[in-house]
């Protein structure tokens, strides 16, 4: 049983856009893709000769219009590749965190990151947490380079910090 044949039709606004869109420099591969794939729909090219003409797979080219009728044209166009899982972490956990190495490190203390992973989760901010976050925030900012690899019973933070990190 194949596929019914279905067909797009754009605004001579958005058509036009499109080939300006496509004669863009700046273009990444993913987004030069996308447009040409709906351009070629556009023209009424099939998917398999779509996937040909641009070396796709006859399934990503069909992932590509499926996401043109949930996203719209603006968002489709304009979308930013997301890889993974979404951060665990908000923007007020990452700021105590390096506020947390930043104070170790003024003191010459060393933290690990299984050990600043271990005491996100002690705290009830999330339920697990991989290293490898915890060291993409703080790679983010370059102050903090207190993160040894050192064994994770070198944390010494006291409950009464932990108090007032909550606090704040």
């Amino acid at each position: 049983m194949g596929r019914h044949r279905h067909s797009v039709s754009l605004s001579f606004q958005q058509q036009t856009y499109l080939t300006n869109f496509i004669s863009s420099e700046i273009l990444s591969r993913q987004q030069r893709n996308r447009a040409l794939v709906l351009q070629h729909w556009q023209s009424n090219l099939a998917v398999q000769e779509s996937a040909e003409v641009l070396k796709l797979s006859i399934h990503r080219v069909y992932s590509m219009r499926r996401a043109y009728t949930e996203q719209g044209f603006q968002s489709y166009l304009h979308a930013i590749r997301r890889c993974g899982a979404p951060n665990k972490l908000t923007p007020k956990m990452e700021t105590l965190l390096r506020r947390f190495t930043e104070r170790a490190s003024a003191k010459g203390k060393r933290v690990t990151l299984t050990a600043l992973a271990k005491r996100v989760v002690d705290l009830g901010y999330v339920d697990s947490i991989c290293t490898v976050t915890i060291h993409k925030v703080l790679k983010q900012n370059p102050s903090s380079t207190c993160i040894a690899a050192a064994h994770p019973a070198r944390l010494l933070l006291q409950a009464a910090q932990h108090t007032k990190e909550q606090a704040a």
